[in-house]
């Protein structure tokens, strides 16, 4: 790597309490400093000034701004040492970040995160980094479970919700999840915090009678702190470990009202290949008891977690042609129900964004309206995103 301009240090502009004194003034100085730019890579350095958020640091202007040996169309720059790809038993949370150097007649400049593939040998790792590439984008959303569309879903069984209206067993089922960083990667990289949501809907589409409804739709949001162990547990990787408060609810009122509130705790797994382990058990918040029975306060679901469990299990193979996983809950209570998800993808060959969707599911809770009812369901669709 080359040596920092000395026009531009000797001018101040690459202090280091500099960059972190708000956008706005570091683009107005960096503008100001213009005539001091005589070299490409003084020019690249001022272009990324301008561009830097208050959280950018000397070392990834330099690391984006170094001139390559000899001419090229473009060149990858090195990662800041907090963002490296992780190591064989952890890593980063926020996975690698790259940037393209481009020679252009202007002179250098820094190019958005490379979207090359990651190098990551195990399913956990390559999704880390996945996400490592858009961490730095300003407005970026990520996703955080599987995001799905099963246009045929068919249930084995009726509803059970006493005094719904009737409703057909084939429906529409889709998932919409998403997550984004609340802070930026710290300890090194090792530990974030993230807010995420997860909304499922099962829609009546197919029943034009009853104006076509949405039958049922659970709205979960979550706030979470996720560290990077540098640990083997058996033979396995444990890369990421995560606590957090989890909201669930299906927003309606009276007697159909659901809701709780969880906290929990999650370790993932993997090892090189295609395996992978998710750990995640939850203890429920006690609520009061409703005072009537058509109070709107209170518990709503008093014996949810006897149904629902008091955790889940994954496993899950992550093939790229073919992949499974394979989602178990259950009750540690007397008498406690539990569930059994299997979830089947494969590319579509159409577009490279979708994959084949099967998904079979049997036990209690699959939403919050039919918790107490056991459903058996085949749905066929596609996905746009797997676990891993």
């Amino acid at each position: 790597m080359s040596a920092m301009p000395t026009g531009l240090v000797h001018a101040g502009f690459f202090r280091p309490g500099f960059l972190r004194t708000g956008s706005a003034f570091v683009a107005g100085l960096a503008l100001a400093a213009g005539a001091l730019a005589q070299t490409p890579e003084e020019r690249c350095l001022l272009d990324a000034l301008r561009r830097a958020t208050p959280l950018t640091t000397v070392e990834e202007l330099r690391a984006g701004c170094v001139e390559p040996p000899a001419p090229e169309p473009a060149r990858v720059a090195p990662a800041p040492e907090s963002l490296a790809p992780p190591s064989a038993a952890g890593g980063s949370i926020a996975g690698p970040t790259v940037g393209v150097v481009r020679d252009t007649p202007q002179g250098l400049s820094v190019a958005p995160a490379s979207r090359s593939k990651p190098v990551g040998d195990s399913p956990v790792r390559r999704r880390i980094e996945e996400e490592g590439v858009l961490w730095s984008e300003r407005f970026v959303l990520l996703p955080h479970r599987p995001n799905y569309l099963l246009p045929f879903s068919h249930s084995l069984d009726a509803p059970g919700t006493a005094g719904a209206a009737p409703v057909q067993r084939n429906e529409v089922k889709f998932q919409v999840s998403f997550k984004f960083p609340l802070t930026p990667p710290l300890y090194d990289g090792r530990l974030a915090v993230f807010f995420a949501y997860t909304g499922r809907s099962w829609w009546q589409a197919y029943n034009s009678e009853r104006s076509s409804p949405f039958r049922e739709y659970s709205h979960e949001p979550e706030v979470f702190a996720s560290w990077a162990p540098t640990m083997r547990l058996l033979g396995w990787d444990w890369r990421v470990a995560s606590a957090g408060f989890v909201h669930q609810s299906n927003g309606r009122a009276g007697e159909f009202s659901r809701s709780w509130n969880r906290l929990f705790v999650e370790a993932l797994l993997d090892r090189p290949g295609p395996w992978w382990i998710g750990i995640r058990p939850w203890w429920r918040i006690p609520e009061d008891a409703k005072p009537t029975p058509d109070s709107p306060r209170g518990d709503d679901n008093p014996d949810i977690t006897r149904y629902a469990g008091h955790g889940e299990l994954r496993v899950g193979y992550a093939g790229g042609l073919h992949n499974w996983t394979l989602t178990m809950r259950r009750s540690l209570s007397d008498g406690g129900k539990g569930a059994v998800q299997l979830d089947y993808s494969r590319p579509t060959g159409i577009s490279p964004n979708l994959r084949w969707h099967v998904q079979y599911f049997d036990g209690y809770g699959e939403n919050l309206l039919d918790y107490r009812t056991r459903i058996r369901r085949i749905g066929l669709g596609v996905m746009l995103n797997d676990w891993y």
